[in-house]
């Protein structure tokens, strides 16, 4: 009985974790589009996986790997595309990636599995 009680924590922390990522969802999703808030709300989740991505890989000394080279570049390549396509206006001639998720999430409901979604593919995309 005793060897079982970890497993429990274990399950229950799990259980606790997964709650809170769709109770944030819920919240992060029902903020305005293109609004500080919403922009915080996604920002975060960003800058927490960072740190511990960074500390991962420090840690491991995996630091110069050739891969983490091709995922930095890339998404420093996607970022400056988002802030080139929000400089220049209008949205239709040059729309940013959240100008083209956002049509396709359009209600509430949509957005929080689209975030949730989305938290979980960063979520398997950071384990590997």
């Amino acid at each position: 009985m005793e060897s079982t009680r970890p497993v429990r924590r274990v399950r229950w922390a799990l259980v606790a974790v997964i709650g809170g990522v769709l109770g944030y969802s819920w919240i992060a999703s029902g903020l305005r589009p293109f609004t500080h808030p919403e922009a915080v709300a996604v920002a975060i989740p960003l800058v927490l996986a960072g740190i511990a991505l960074l500390r991962m890989h420090a840690a491991d000394g995996e630091i110069t790997r050739r891969g983490t080279w091709v995922w930095g570049t890339l998404a420093a390549a996607l970022v400056t595309w988002e802030l080139v396509s929000y400089r220049l206006a209008p949205r239709v001639d040059h729309p940013t990636l959240s100008s083209i998720a956002d049509s396709a999430m359009s209600t509430h409901p949509g957005r929080f599995l689209m975030f949730a979604a989305w938290l979980g593919v960063g979520f398997w995309l950071f384990r590997r």
